[in-house]
């Protein structure tokens, strides 16, 4: 026995088995947790949250890029998160800003002004903007560009009492006019002698189609001719309107220069040629955010054609754009006739040219 106050020998212990146990059982649990979401198609912890792209924006770290958690809306990003899936400093909108939706914005939007010619509705709060709308007496369409209020229809004619007084975003509204009995029966008279006519005309296209006549009304048949080779071309021309995928490209040896200036020589067609009511839709399926497009339109407050634009510089500045990829989003909107004239509008000013038409 050591006496007391000996140094003891150090003792070195052996493996203890239940921790083994639990060790192997915790790296088999781990291995198995990091497998099965892969071998079963199902989203990994990090996965799950950088899929909820809404929730959380993209920071440069010290080792790369790191995803913080979005502001919530009336506030904005003071200073960014340094702990990856956290949330760093966010302070509240000064009063005249606001921030509508959850967004990683540095600051907050500016709030709107009503015109002269507009009424407020509701005060700029800290997360929602001023409502305006047009005075008594005036309108705005709600799918226009509200850029001016138009006066109000005064009165209907004579004898007419309006059905729906103005308001600030429709007209007022008359009846339809009264008609008597015998302009009912002309109307109908007409409309069944219409189609008696359209009747006999398809039939002769398709009598044409299966037997050439030799014999017979040649004056209704060279009458029947011009309008069913008319309505084979319109045919034919729809087709290859809705079909048309047209790859467009620079011209060879386009130096990036260059490139760059018919990219912005671009916009000002797509803005015209695309309808007012779809654009931003456009633009959501481009990838824009909320926040991105209420930025464009508070930067450029009553001019639709500078916010669009923005909106186009925005997704330029992204490193996104291309003008094929634009083209393919408006046939998937259904919008085949806007695709269709910005392809020829774009080819014809000699900014792009079809693929392989070098």
């Amino acid at each position: 026995m050591a006496p007391r106050g000996a140094p003891r020998r150090p003792v070195t212990p052996g493996p203890d088995p239940l921790a083994l146990i639990t060790g192997k059982l915790f790296s088999f649990f781990l291995l198995l947790s990091m497998v099965l979401p892969t071998a079963y198609g199902l989203p990994t912890r990090t996965e799950r949250l950088i899929s909820e792209n809404d929730k959380y924006y993209a920071v440069d770290g010290q080792d790369g890029q790191i995803l913080c958690l979005l502001c919530p809306a009336g506030t904005y990003v003071k200073d960014d998160c340094t702990v990856p899936y956290t949330r760093g400093t966010c302070e509240i909108c000064v009063e005249g800003t606001f921030s509508q939706y959850a967004s990683g914005l540095s600051e907050c939007l500016r709030c709107d002004t009503c015109r002269e010619d507009q009424e407020e509705v509701s005060h700029c709060i800290i997360n929602k903007n001023t409502v305006c709308q047009c005075k008594k007496g005036t309108f705005c369409p709600p799918d226009q560009p509200c850029e001016i209020c138009m006066p109000c229809t005064g009165s209907c004619p004579e004898d007419e009492v309006i059905k729906a007084p103005c308001n600030s975003t429709l007209d007022s509204e008359c009846p339809p006019p009264s008609s008597s009995t015998s302009t009912r029966d002309t109307i109908i008279a007409c409309v069944v002698s219409s189609v008696i006519l359209i009747i006999i005309i398809i039939a002769v296209c398709v009598y044409r189609k299966k037997k050439s006549t030799n014999t017979g009304s040649k004056l209704f048949g060279k009458l029947t001719v011009h309008i069913c080779k008319g309505n084979e071309d319109q045919d034919e021309a729809k087709g290859d309107l809705l079909q048309r995928d047209i790859i467009l490209q620079f011209k060879e040896g386009t130096d990036k220069d260059t490139k760059e200036g018919i990219i912005y020589k671009s916009w000002p067609i797509i803005v015209r040629l695309v309808p007012i009511k779809e654009f931003e839709s456009l633009m959501n399926s481009l990838g824009l955010s909320h926040n991105e497009l209420d930025r464009a339109k508070a930067d450029n407050p009553g001019n639709v054609n500078n916010q669009y634009s923005a909106m186009l510089q925005t997704w330029y500045q992204k490193g996104e754009f291309d003008i094929n990829t634009l083209l393919k989003s408006l046939r998937s909107l259904g919008l085949e006739k806007a695709a269709h004239d910005i392809t020829d509008q774009l080819t014809s000013d000699g900014l792009y040219i079809e693929e392989n038409q070098q």
